[in-house]
């Protein structure tokens, strides 16, 4: 029941991808203002990636990097991370920080995560922050299956998203709802969701959802293939 009522709370997403990707071209002069806030999410999720030296790992949605130079530090310097990200300007800015820290085994890609350039069956790790939360509901489902088939069996999944706390005041909700509603492009398009039953009903094992004690609300949703 909890799942369903979940679902319910999910407010629909208006954004179209041409929309976004004109409103990320902006957020990404920006979004160094948001970054802190969404850390320690991040690094919890990558934390629970358990990522390997010899790991082949994808980030969908990359941004503007850190989560992505967080990758690199853990694998092998001769062993390429994956990235991709629907916004050019926010590729050149992942593009400049990890070659200001030093790194070149990396693929940066534009791409839509509704459809993955990649073969099947080709990662251990597929990590993705903060994305789910700005795309249609009906979307849900079409891109958790492309993670899926990426992945490889016993493949790892991170997703790392905004949501909302049990006890967020009524007032706050609503506030945050009206403005999104009005303009949903203030958040860059974000809103809270809740995965965790997707991703079980998209066939992962496994699933398991984390909500840590950080003021910016998220959740980390982590399965296995």
């Amino acid at each position: 029941m909890r799942h369903y009522e979940m679902h319910n709370e999910i407010i629909e997403a208006p954004v179209e991808p041409a929309k976004i990707i004109r409103a990320y071209r902006w957020w990404s002069k920006a979004y160094f203002i948001f970054a802190p806030m969404e850390k320690t999410a991040r690094m919890r999720g990558i934390e629970l990636a358990n990522i390997q030296p010899h790991d082949k790992v994808l980030e969908v949605a990359v941004g503007i990097g850190h989560s992505f130079l967080e990758i690199l530090k853990r694998v092998e310097r001769n062993n390429t991370v994956y990235g991709v990200d629907l916004t050019p300007a926010m590729l050149e800015k992942t593009k400049k920080l990890i070659t200001k820290n030093g790194y070149s085994n990396v693929d940066l890609k534009e791409g839509d995560a509704r459809h993955l350039a990649f073969p099947g069956e080709a990662f251990d790790v597929l990590y993705n922050s903060f994305m789910l939360d700005l795309i249609p509901i009906a979307d849900f489902p079409v891109v958790l299956k492309e993670f899926q088939r990426v992945l490889k069996s016993d493949g790892r999944l991170i997703l790392v998203n905004l949501t909302k706390r049990d006890n967020t005041p009524v007032i706050v909700q609503d506030l945050y709802n009206k403005l999104y509603n009005w303009n949903p492009y203030l958040y860059g398009g974000c809103r809270p969701v809740f995965m965790e039953s997707f991703v079980t009903q998209t066939g992962f094992r496994h699933v398991t959802r984390e909500v840590p004690k950080t003021g910016y609300p998220a959740e980390i949703v982590t399965a296995l293939k």
